[in-house]
């Protein structure tokens, strides 16, 4: 299970490595991989309580996510590296 959500997880940061992006976009890209909106939005509050993923503006708002950088780095092939 575990694995699973390393593998998500590592495609959704990839997906911000240029930049921030908003929720709705990820979900779009996410489905793809995902399969459904349910395994996102889990995705997506695993990855914000585990501090991988930053929100940039206050909860409840419609504001952008980024990465962070204390807890997720890229090799020079692109390769998401996720510190847990």
């Amino acid at each position: 299970m575990i694995d699973e959500k390393i593998g998500y997880a590592k495609i959704l940061v990839k997906h911000l490595r240029y930049g921030p992006k908003a929720r709705k976009d990820l979900e779009k890209e996410m489905i793809i991989h995902c399969g459904t909106s349910r395994k996102f939005e889990n995705l997506m509050n695993w990855l914000t309580k585990q501090e991988i993923i930053i929100k940039m503006g206050p909860p409840k708002s419609r504001a952008h996510y980024r990465f962070n950088p204390e807890k997720v780095e890229f090799t020079n092939k692109g390769e998401a590296l996720i510190k847990i």
